[in-house]
């Protein structure tokens, strides 16, 4: 259709594929299109705009909170916004991003992230209606959206699912190589293996999603969503061989490390915070398998 949109199915011709800034990195995502339902708003400023040059968006489904799927929202003013309740706060009022990523007490944090913020120039938006795990939205005559809530990457994160054509919007279960990302306030590693599972469970022909973009065939889909998964059993056996029967260790101890983030970027001094965080969560995880057990300021191997 142009540059930046792509039909996904010659027999669904209105679900379409929108291309995010940088092919989807950070600090942008990209997004799908159905009928006149735009999922997630993080394209860039200036794709938004070639977007509403060419298509009528007159609803918003939100994936969930973070920055990079909702920066577009603000060039949408008479749009109808969807999200689900958990992730309604942070999206109605931005400043609360902060606080769901552990940087309220820490100067050069803020700094960071009022800079990524700032640049793109997000804002807060009313959100016009609740979504919830199961409704269905019917898009005209043709289409019918299911919505999953998936969460572990946030409260709130949703995935959907167009019932008639087996296409399905992932958002952050996004299939990438560095695999799932759960170091907010409200991110749960648990939650979201079993979020993986669910999306498994599912008859997906064609998968979209927030950074890695388009799969396509069942058994391709099926095997990214398992690979994915894999890399946060990896994770557990990496961080796992770094403990000991003796010695305690905390997550702090380990982070700095790149026993999650194989390299830091220009982002590192977050990276790093985030990495305690998630391993954190995985020490969470054996201690409910009663892998690990406390002992002091640390863990020690059961």
């Amino acid at each position: 259709m142009n540059d930046i949109i792509q039909s996904l199915s010659d027999e669904f011709k209105d679900i379409c594929f929108v291309k995010g800034q940088r092919d989807g990195r950070y600090p942008y995502a990209h997004s799908m299109l159905i009928g006149d339902y735009l999922i997630d708003t993080g394209i860039s400023s200036g794709f938004i705009r070639k977007l509403k040059r060419k298509v009528s968006i007159n609803n918003v489904l939100l994936s969930h909170w973070h920055e990079d799927h909702i920066s577009g929202n603000r060039l949408l003013p008479k749009a109808k916004f969807f999200c689900h309740i958990k992730d309604k706060p942070i999206i109605e009022d931005v400043q609360k991003m902060f606080e769901f990523y552990y940087v309220n007490d820490d100067p050069e944090q803020i700094k960071l992230f009022t800079t990524i913020l700032e640049s793109l120039r997000l804002k807060n938006i009313k959100v016009t209606e609740i979504i919830k795990d199961n409704d269905i939205i019917e898009v005209g005559d043709d289409y019918k959206i299911r919505v999953l809530h998936t969460p572990g990457h946030s409260a709130g994160h949703c995935c959907f699912y167009e019932i008639n054509s087996k296409i399905a919007f992932l958002a952050d279960i996004d299939l990438s190589s560095f695999g799932p990302w759960y170091a907010g306030i409200d991110s749960n590693l648990m939650e979201f293996e079993e979020s993986i599972d669910k999306m498994l469970a599912l008859d997906i022909d064609i998968a979209v999603t927030s950074h890695k973009g388009i799969i396509k065939g069942k058994n391709n889909v099926k095997e990214g969503l398992t690979k994915y998964k894999d890399i946060t059993i990896k994770r557990d056996e990496i961080i796992l061989s770094k403990l000991s029967e003796v010695k305690p260790l905390s997550p702090k101890d380990l982070a700095n490390k790149n026993l999650i983030y194989k390299y830091y970027t220009e982002y590192e001094l977050y990276e790093i915070m985030a990495e305690e965080i998630m391993i954190q969560l995985h020490f969470d995880k054996f201690l409910k398998n009663n892998l690990i057990e406390q002992k002091e300021n640390g863990y020690i191997l059961s």
